[in-house]
């Protein structure tokens, strides 16, 4: 019998799925660039004055368990 999936299995802001990074995009962890068709995670990066904005890690940056 399937699980039913909970919001916070499908909710996005999780960082739970990998994509790819437009060109030119650099990691806010390591600060190295994302290279094109390199697997990443996306997320929203908070700014404190500022709305939030997309931004993606590599996979082993990511932050683990963040909203």
């Amino acid at each position: 019998m399937a699980s039913k999936a909970t919001a916070t299995d499908t909710d996005a802001r999780q960082m739970e799925y990998s994509t790819y990074a437009p060109a030119g995009e650099t990691c806010p962890a390591c600060t190295k660039p994302i290279k094109p068709l390199e697997g990443c995670r996306r997320g929203m990066l908070t700014r404190p004055v500022m709305a939030p904005a997309v931004a993606y890690w590599h996979n082993e940056c990511a932050p683990k368990g963040v909203a």
